[in-house]
C-alpha cells in the first residue's frame, strides 16, 4: 500500500509519497556505487524563483551557505549544487549495456549532495521545485487516473514559476546585473521583486497497492 498527499506552504509545494525511500526494484531508485539515496541522484539546481521562496521564508543564509559551498555551480540565472557521480563505472556500464532511450543511465551513478542515511538533510521549502514535485514512475502508474490532478497541479506550478522566473531574468537585465558578480545586489532585487502567490487547489490524497 501506498498514499500520496500534498502539502503547500508559504507558496512552496510538495508531493508527500510514504513510499519514498521504502521502495525496492524501482528504476529512478537503483544505485550501482552502494549508496542507498532512493530517488535523489538529481544534482538540485536554484532557479531565480527557488530563491526568491526561499528568501521570503526568511532563509536568506541558506542561500549564502550555497553561494559559499565548493561544489556549487553559479551561472547568471541559477546555482547547481554538484553531488557525487561515478563517470568511471558509468562508462563501463555503458559499454557492457544496451542504452535505455527513455531515462538517463547516468542516474544509476549520482547521488544529490544532500542525501543523508534517513533522507534528504534539508526541509522541503528548501528545496528547489523540481525536487519537491518529482514523483517515480512506478507511483504514478500505480495511481492511475487519480494522478491526473497532480499531473495538473505540477505542471501549473512548473508554468508559474517559469513565468516569474523570466521576469526576474528579465529585471536583472534592465538593472544590467550579473548573479555571479553582484550576489549581495542581486538578492536584494530578488527580495525586493513583487511576485504573485500561487494559488493551488487542493488535491485529494491517494491511496494504492504496489
Amino acid at each position: 500500500m501506498f498514499t500520496l498527499s500534498c502539502e503547500f506552504k508559504d507558496n512552496i509545494p510538495v508531493f508527500h509519497c510514504d513510499t519514498c525511500g521504502n521502495c525496492k526494484n524501482f528504476i529512478e531508485s537503483t544505485s550501482y556505487i552502494g549508496i542507498n539515496r532512493g530517488c535523489c541522484w538529481y544534482f538540485p539546481k536554484y532557479t531565480l524563483m527557488d530563491i526568491k521562496n526561499i528568501i521570503n521564508i526568511g532563509k536568506i543564509d541558506f542561500i549564502y551557505s550555497l553561494i559559499k559551498n565548493a561544489n556549487s555551480k553559479i551561472s547568471q540565472y541559477f546555482i547547481e549544487v554538484q553531488g557525487f557521480y561515478n563517470s568511471i563505472k558509468h562508462k563501463v556500464y555503458c559499454k557492457n549495456n544496451n542504452p535505455q532511450l527513455d531515462f538517463d543511465s547516468k542516474l544509476f551513478f549520482r547521488v544529490c549532495p544532500f542525501v543523508g542515511k534517513k533522507g534528504c538533510t534539508i526541509d522541503f521549502q528548501l528545496r528547489p521545485h523540481p525536487c519537491n514535485l518529482y514523483l517515480c514512475r512506478e507511483i504514478i502508474k500505480k495511481s492511475g487516473e487519480s494522478y491526473k490532478k497532480y499531473s495538473r497541479e505540477r505542471k501549473d506550478y512548473y508554468s508559474y514559476c517559469n513565468y516569474f522566473n523570466n521576469s526576474l531574468k528579465y529585471e536583472f537585465m534592465d538593472k544590467d546585473i550579473h548573479f555571479f558578480k553582484d550576489f549581495s545586489k542581486s538578492l536584494k532585487i530578488i527580495k525586493a521583486f513583487n511576485i504573485p502567490a500561487y494559488e493551488p487547489i487542493k488535491l485529494p490524497k491517494i491511496k494504492g497497492t504496489l
